[in-house]
């Protein structure tokens, strides 16, 4: 018999395909994301989903922090701005403003000096409970600059934000684009902008979320269960034709993290001007071979949402859930590998 996940898989699958869909009923939720405060994504998305009817509150790094992960600073204070931080240029703020702020221009903008996790937390832990007085309804992360699929997904701060929020019992998604071009936010950015069609594809997603709750057992999503979302590629003017396809995380990536003793040996690092002989981190193309040698295996795999994004054809959805325990055959396998020793 289908479980209760599927059937709300199914459930939302068959409502996206939609052409019309119910009216929203309104939410209120909280934007993070890894690359800043003043990314044109973030903004694009608030102002669309307030447009939508929908409370909207933003906390988000003050500073780039893209490939942070799930990292956070425990028991380090959060210090003062040096002024030089994405979000203090672009903001007029000087060296020595507090390292949690509000946008003056928009007090519904909150900043962290801090990793996206770190800012996110804020906006759960503090700022919810100031402008709502409860947690939020539903958090989304991002949308990012640049894909967030596959193997890379551990080392993305939007898609860790995802990771602590469904931990914590929230309805929650990442939301990230294939445009990586880093988009300071305007008022005056075109309503034809790509910015604002990325934004009108997770407006729909929410509102067929929201549309089917009653499938859901009165939830926005199940518990315990989140979404990581992918837009691929696409014309202008052609977003809101894109369709939606529900893939698995699975292991294909444009990239993979990797140590060079030389980073000049790296194709990314010497392409992004980093042709230095100094041991680092740069990204290797999946698929390829690894300062190691060994060469990473390819997934080919249809379902994977690195896959479908390179084809270019449907916005991904990836159901993934918080707490990685294996399943339970590998549980038995681990056990009978560790028999006498554990119980």
């Amino acid at each position: 018999m289908p479980s209760s996940r599927f059937n709300s898989a199914i459930a939302l699958c068959g409502a996206l395909a939609l052409t019309a869909a119910a009216p929203a009923s309104a939410l209120n939720i909280l934007l993070c994301n890894d690359d800043g405060i003043t990314a044109a994504n973030l903004r694009a998305l608030k102002s669309k989903l307030s447009a939508a009817g929908h409370s909207v509150a933003v906390a988000a790094p003050i500073d780039n922090q893209s490939g942070r992960g799930g990292y956070i600073a425990f028991l380090t204070p959060v210090s003062a701005l040096t002024g030089k931080e994405r979000g203090a240029v672009a903001l007029g703020l000087a060296a020595g403003a507090p390292g949690v702020g509000v946008d003056t221009g928009d007090a519904d903008v909150s900043y962290v000096n801090g990793t996206p996790v770190t800012a996110c937390l804020y906006g759960v832990d503090v700022l919810a409970k100031k402008k709502w007085g409860a947690a939020p309804d539903l958090v989304i992360s991002g949308p990012n600059e640049g894909n967030n699929t596959g193997a890379i997904n551990a080392s993305s701060g939007t898609f860790n934000n995802l990771i602590y929020m469904i931990n914590r019992g929230l309805p929650a998604m990442a939301v990230s684009d294939a445009a990586t071009a880093q988009v300071n936010w305007s008022g005056a950015l075109p309503a034809s902008h790509r910015a604002y069609e990325v934004a009108g594809i997770v407006v729909k997603l929410v509102d067929t979320l929201i549309a089917n709750k009653a499938k859901a057992g009165g939830l926005l999503m199940p518990d315990g269960v989140g979404l990581n979302v992918n837009v691929p590629d696409f014309s202008a003017g052609a977003g809101a034709a894109l369709p939606y396809r529900f893939t698995r995380i699975g292991k294909a990536s444009s990239y993979v993290p990797a140590f060079y003793e030389k980073l000049s040996d790296s194709p990314l690092a010497v392409a992004s001007g980093v042709n230095f002989p100094v041991p680092g981190i740069s990204l290797a193309t999946g698929g390829t071979t690894l300062p190691s040698g060994v060469v990473l295996p390819k997934d080919t795999a249809a379902t994977s949402e690195d896959n479908v994004i390179a084809a270019k054809t449907a916005v991904t959805i990836s159901p993934v859930e918080g707490v990685p325990q294996a399943r339970r055959a590998f549980e038995d396998a681990m056990k009978i590998k560790l028999n006498g020793i554990a119980q």
